[in-house]
């Protein structure tokens, strides 16, 4: 059975917001992409990830759509390495229940971002092949 790799898969336009930018400004970000997260970024290394689950419970909480990113982002943030095998990231994703995982090089720089979906094509290639 052929491996499939990460980087074969995930989407390398990953939408990021600084963790400055407030909360009214991250859900306009959303929006105008159609993505339901965006990946918190600090000098190019993703430190955080703010997804529609972490909007809601923010309004939900009474905070104000001037809330910064970092405040509201989820800050344990799962990443993966881009050479990493796919079944890798979908056990990754089964174990912490998550959807998406930014994908980092060696150096820990954001390179891309993978989502179940991207995985369910990649083993859909793997069963083809």
């Amino acid at each position: 059975m052929k491996e499939e790799f990460v980087r074969e898969y995930m989407k390398s336009n990953v939408v990021t917001v600084s963790k400055n930018t407030v909360l009214r400004e991250v859900t306009r970000i959303m929006t105008d992409n159609n993505v339901g997260s965006v990946i918190v970024v600090d000098n190019g290394k993703p430190i955080g990830i703010i997804t529609e689950r972490d909007v809601v419970r923010a309004i939900g909480k009474g905070r104000s759509l001037d809330v910064k990113a970092e405040e509201i982002m989820t800050a344990s943030l799962i990443t993966i390495k881009e050479d990493s095998p796919i079944t890798g990231a979908l056990s990754l994703m089964r174990t912490y229940n998550i959807r998406h995982l930014p994908v980092i090089d060696h150096d820990g720089n954001l390179r891309g971002i993978i989502s179940i979906r991207d995985i369910a094509r990649a083993i859909d290639d793997i069963l083809e092949g």
